[in-house]
């Protein structure tokens, strides 16, 4: 049955349908989140109201399920906030709202494109958001540089309050440099840009100059752009192309386009700091990455006395996905069935001992698999479900727990 995942980001909400393993995009809703928002309270309680229900919406259109997953302003919640929002939206949704760490965005971006990459020359790939920006360099599919911007589409419109009247009161010269101002030193040259974040999509509706790709053969990215006709293109739409015409360009979402200046204006300054001549616009995202692995590292819970088998065919399933385990480390036991069931190799370690390792693990994991066959969940378990929620992190019951209060906290049900 079809999936559907959501990426939340500072102003865009963005659907996607997960069908026989590709990824096929629904629609977007721009909503602008960063509006009079407070780290302490989090985001304005008429936005929490849209996005519920616009998420509830959804639900009821997708009998497969949904997974949501938030970037860019909603890792700034304090972590008061961050709580009593999840808790919220649970309450309103029965969905876990899933704030995504920075470094996973990242590698989850590195899985969308750069896992595709066979250039042998450095390749930039371009993240921007509403609120922040993700660079990274790779080579093949090693990474070799990376930058975290505090520089988004909300923020060009901040410092640039004109740019989105009929035609930009801005000259596009003026916002590149102002962007360039910010952007860190570097010596490294990139001849080529994966730009992402539904920019071929933008690009061929908005009458930039594409050409067939012919520095890299993906079907997912067909086309290139030279810079210089990209920023011939970004000088047009700020001058000449009205505001009004932009938005009937994407008559379902017409406020996307109120990033559209902002956003090419943030990619040419990039463009022009590191070097690059060519740029490959991309649809893909973050949830593109998510397709290809979801995780890096997760530790298994569950009943290691009753339920041992179940763990060990979760645990080789997951490892045959290149996830790594990070706990329990062996799957040899050497007193099956006993009490606290101990593994060749944790030999002169007491039952304290492997907890606090196991604890130690859950602090730096992609998540917490909690193996619930039938819906029983045991002692260690709850324990280790308290501590992970505790730390904020996110939580995966393999089927649904028949426990009460376990229904009631924020968490997922099914790998």
């Amino acid at each position: 049955m079809d999936k559907v995942l959501i990426d939340v980001g500072s102003s865009t909400v963005k659907v996607y349908k997960l069908t026989d393993g590709k990824l096929l995009p629904i629609e977007t809703k721009s909503i602008h989140f960063k509006e009079d928002f407070d780290p302490a309270q989090g985001i304005t309680e008429s936005n929490k109201d849209i996005l519920i229900e616009y998420i509830n919406q959804l639900k009821k259109r997708s009998p497969g399920g949904i997974k949501i997953f938030a970037t860019a302003i909603f890792r700034k919640f304090d972590e008061a906030a961050r709580q009593d929002f999840g808790d919220e939206f649970f309450r309103r949704t029965d969905l876990f709202f899933y704030i995504v760490p920075h470094d996973l965005e990242g590698y989850y971006l590195e899985m969308a494109l750069a896992g595709k990459n066979t250039l042998i020359d450095p390749l930039l790939l371009i993240n921007i958001g509403g609120g922040s920006t993700e660079l990274i360099v790779t080579r093949g599919t090693e990474v070799i540089d990376r930058h975290n911007l505090d520089i988004g589409v909300m923020t060009v419109l901040k410092d640039f309050p004109y740019i989105n009247n009929a035609t930009s009161e801005h000259v596009l010269a003026d916002v590149v440099q102002g962007i360039q101002a910010k952007l860190p030193p570097t010596t490294l040259k990139t001849p080529i840009a994966m730009y992402n974040g539904g920019e071929l999509t933008y690009m061929n509706l908005a009458g930039y100059k594409l050409e067939l790709n012919t520095v890299l053969k993906d079907e997912d990215h067909p086309s290139m752009i030279r810079v210089q006709d990209f920023s011939k293109r970004n000088e047009q739409v700020f001058r000449e192309v009205t505001l009004k015409s932009l938005e009937a360009l994407m008559p379902n979402d017409p406020l996307w386009m109120h990033g559209a200046r902002a956003c090419s204006a943030i990619a040419q300054a990039i463009c022009e700091h590191f070097g690059v001549g060519t740029i490959i616009p991309s649809d893909s995202n973050m949830v593109h990455g998510v397709v290809r692995q979801e995780f890096r590292t997760v530790v298994l819970s569950g009943s290691f006395r009753k339920h041992l088998e179940y763990i060990l065919k979760v645990k080789k399933e997951l490892a045959q996905k290149n996830i790594q385990i990070l706990s329990p480390r062996f799957e040899e036991p050497k007193n099956p069935g006993e009490e606290f069931v101990v593994f060749d190799g944790e030999e002169g370690l007491s039952p304290l001992d492997l907890e606090r390792y196991h604890l130690d693990m859950i602090d730096q994991c992609d998540a917490l698999v909690i193996c619930s066959p039938g819906g029983y969940v045991g002692a260690s378990a709850l324990i280790e479900f308290g501590y992970a929620q505790a730390k904020g992190k996110r939580i995966i019951f393999t089927e649904k727990p028949e426990e009460f209060m376990l229904g009631t906290l924020p968490a997922e049900v099914g790998l």
